[in-house]
C-alpha cells in the first residue's frame, strides 16, 4: 500500500510531487474541471464522462504494468521486452519503478475525485445521494481486464446512443459504493427528473445476491426514507437548514499564499487557518524550511486563538478521493487552479479548533455536549469522539464528522442547529446522518 505523503522522507516528497507524470496530470485536473463547471446537459455530461474515462483507464493500466515490472525485478528475472520506459530514473532500479507506480496511484486518486465531483454536480449538490451510495467498500482499479467494467461501460454507452440518457459510471469515483450505474432519466415538462440505480449482471440470471439488496436498501433510503445501507440502522435526517460556510476565507488565504508562500487566518467558531502555496513558498525556502515555516506559522496561530481544550486539526495534503463524506475539492468555490492545486497537493491547508469550541457551541443551543475521546487517543474513523443529549434523546459523533466540519468550514452555529433539530425530530432510533437543505448555494 503506497505511503502517505505525511509519512514519507522529504526527499521522496519532493521526488513524487516533481515527477513528470504528477505535473502533466496536475495541468490536466485544471481542463477536467472547467470544463465540469460547464456540463448541464445530458450530452455534456457524458461527452466529460468520456474524457475521464479514457485517463482513468490509461493510468489503471499504466500503473498494472510497472507492477508487473516491479514483480520481476523482485525476482531477480530480467526486464521484459514489452516494459514500459520509465519517465525518470534507471530502467534496472526497483526504487525508480516504485516511485512511478505511486505516483500513478495517486493520479488514479487524483482522476477519482474528479469523478466525485462529477456525481456531486450530475446529482445536482443534493449530498444525501453520497451518503446514502457510499456506504461499502472502496472500488478496485478500474480496468478493461475486468469483464464487468466492459459490461458497465457498453450499458453506458447504450444508454446514451439509443435513449440520449447519461449513465454515470460508478467506478470513475471513490464515492458512489454501491450500484453500478445511476441512469439520470430525461427531464419531464414540469423540471422533475428520475434517477435510476442499477447493479448491472453480465448474466442476466445472476440477478440476487448481497449486492443487489444493497442496492435496493440505498434505493428506498433516498425514495422513501428507508434504512440505509450497511450496519447501525442508519437513516438520512434532513435539518432543514440552509448549509452555511466560511470557505470564503480559504480563498483569501490561497489568494495571500499565491503571493507569500504561506498565510494564517481566524475562522469564526474560533477555528485557526494555515495554507501554504508550495510553489511560492518552494521560490522562498527549501522543502525542509517550508515545513518548518508551516508549523511555526501553526503554533503562532495558536497562540493568538488561545483554545482551551483539546486541540483537533485536519488538514487537506492526501485527502484526494479517501474521505466519501467530505465534499470533494474539484467542486469548492475557488479557481479551478487552485482546485486542481489542492487535488494534487501543490496547495494546502489546515484547520485547527478545540474541543472546547464544539461542546460550547452546542450548548448554546440548550443542548448537553460531552467529549468523551480519552486524552491521547487516536481519532479512528469509526470511533466515537463526542455525545449530544436533547429531547431526552443522546446521539454521537465520529471522526468523520468533526473532519468534514473542519475542512468544508461549515459555520458552527448553522451545524449545531441542525443538531438541535436532529434530537428534537429526528428518528426515535438508529444513526442519524443530518444533511442540509440548499447546498447548490455553496458548491454550484
Amino acid at each position: 500500500m503506497p505511503v502517505m505523503l505525511t509519512d514519507m522522507p522529504t526527499d521522496r516528497l519532493d521526488a513524487l510531487i516533481k515527477h513528470p507524470f504528477h505535473r502533466d496530470t496536475g495541468e490536466r485536473l485544471v481542463g477536467l474541471i472547467s470544463d465540469l463547471r460547464q456540463c448541464s446537459t445530458p450530452e455534456d455530461f457524458a461527452g466529460f464522462q468520456r474524457q475521464l474515462l479514457v485517463a482513468t483507464l490509461a493510468a489503471s493500466e499504466a500503473r498494472a504494468q510497472r507492477s508487473r515490472v516491479i514483480k520481476r525485478l523482485m525476482k531477480g528475472i530480467r526486464l521484459p521486452a514489452d516494459a514500459p520506459e520509465l519517465a525518470v530514473g534507471d530502467q534496472h532500479d526497483i526504487e525508480a519503478w516504485r516511485l512511478e507506480s505511486d505516483v500513478l496511484e495517486r493520479v488514479g486518486r487524483q482522476l477519482r475525485s474528479i469523478g466525485d465531483a462529477m456525481a456531486w454536480r450530475a446529482f445536482a449538490y443534493d449530498r444525501r445521494h453520497i451518503l446514502a451510495l457510499r456506504r461499502s467498500e472502496a472500488p478496485g482499479p478500474m480496468t478493461l481486464s475486468k469483464e464487468g467494467t466492459v459490461h458497465e461501460i457498453q450499458f453506458a454507452e447504450k444508454e446514451w446512443s439509443e435513449h440520449r440518457r447519461f449513465a454515470m459510471l460508478h467506478d470513475l469515483t471513490n464515492c458512489l459504493r454501491i450500484g453500478d450505474v445511476t441512469v439520470f432519466d430525461t427531464p419531464r415538462a414540469n423540471g422533475e427528473q428520475d434517477i435510476l440505480l442499477y447493479e448491472l449482471k453480465k448474466n442476466p440470471k445472476q440477478q440476487g445476491g448481497a449486492q443487489l439488496a444493497r442496492t435496493r436498501m440505498a434505493a428506498d433510503a433516498l425514495r422513501v426514507n428507508g434504512p440505509l445501507p450497511g450496519p447501525g440502522n442508519a437513516h438520512l435526517f434532513d435539518t432543514g437548514i440552509p448549509y452555511k460556510t466560511h470557505l470564503n476565507t480559504l480563498c483569501d488565504a490561497f489568494a495571500f499564499a499565491h503571493r507569500e508562500g504561506l498565510k494564517t487566518m481566524r475562522v469564526p467558531g474560533q477555528r485557526g487557518l494555515v495554507a501554504m502555496d508550495i510553489s511560492a513558498a518552494g521560490n522562498r525556502w527549501e522543502l525542509n524550511e517550508s515545513i518548518r515555516q508551516l508549523e511555526s506559522a501553526h503554533t503562532a496561530l495558536l497562540r493568538r486563538t488561545r483554545l482551551t481544550g483539546r486541540h483537533i486539526r485536519f488538514g487537506s495534503g492526501d485527502q484526494a478521493a479517501r474521505n466519501t463524506v467530505l465534499a470533494p475539492w474539484a467542486i469548492y468555490p475557488l479557481q479551478p487552479a487552485q482546485c486542481a492545486g489542492l487535488i494534487a497537493d501543490v496547495l494546502v491547508f489546515t484547520v485547527t479548533t478545540s474541543s472546547d469550541c464544539f461542546i460550547e457551541e452546542i450548548r448554546k443551543n440548550g443542548l448537553d455536549a460531552r467529549w468523551v475521546l480519552p486524552e491521547g487517543a487516536e481519532m479512528g474513523p469509526s470511533q466515537v469522539i463526542a455525545e449530544v443529549e436533547g429531547y431526552g434523546r443522546r446521539i454521537t459523533m465520529t471522526r468523520w464528522e468533526i473532519e468534514r466540519l473542519l475542512l468544508e468550514l461549515t459555520d458552527l452555529p448553522t451545524w449545531a442547529e441542525g443538531i438541535k433539530q436532529l434530537l428534537r425530530r429526528g428518528p426515535a432510533s438508529g444513526q442519524p446522518w443530518p444533511h442540509f437543505t440548499d447546498e447548490h448555494r455553496i458548491w454550484d
